[in-house]
């Protein structure tokens, strides 16, 4: 885990995910990183929500013309406790109504992505992350 140059904090996992996407995206999408889900909200959502809802950054997002945003969460070790997975919970289902398709890459099923190893392996954990969430990649 490090911060960025505007001091967002990056987790692990996140760099070598952010390389694979970009890889397998470069030609036809805006990739962003740390995006803040309050510009997601529509304004009667950013009212009804909890202030640390609005705080929340989505670790990748991935526009496309004339298709559903992609946003991809990196999910680590800290995602496993009551608290924060019924927050992710919650946040899942927000962006989904905003019509986005949620990517998790979970750190059980991403070893090698949480090593930061971008080789064979850790394309098909994205890969396989895509496909579960109804995405041909």
């Amino acid at each position: 885990m490090h911060k960025d140059k505007h001091g967002n904090i990056i987790g692990v996992g996140e760099t070598t995910a952010l390389s694979i996407i970009n890889d397998l995206f470069h030609d036809c999408s805006k990739i962003v990183t740390q995006y803040p889900l309050l510009k997601i909200l529509t304004e009667e959502f950013k009212d009804s929500l909890d202030e640390r809802y609005l705080k929340h950054k989505i670790d990748i997002v991935i526009f496309r013309p004339d298709k559903k945003t992609i946003v991809v969460r990196v999910q680590g070790k800290d995602h496993d406790g009551v608290l924060k997975s019924a927050r992710d919970t919650v946040q899942k289902k927000i962006l989904e109504w905003h019509d986005c398709i949620v990517v998790d890459l979970e750190w059980q099923e991403c070893p090698y992505i949480f090593k930061e190893q971008k080789d064979e392996n850790s394309y098909l954990e994205v890969m396989n992350a895509f496909k579960s969430a109804g995405l041909c990649i």
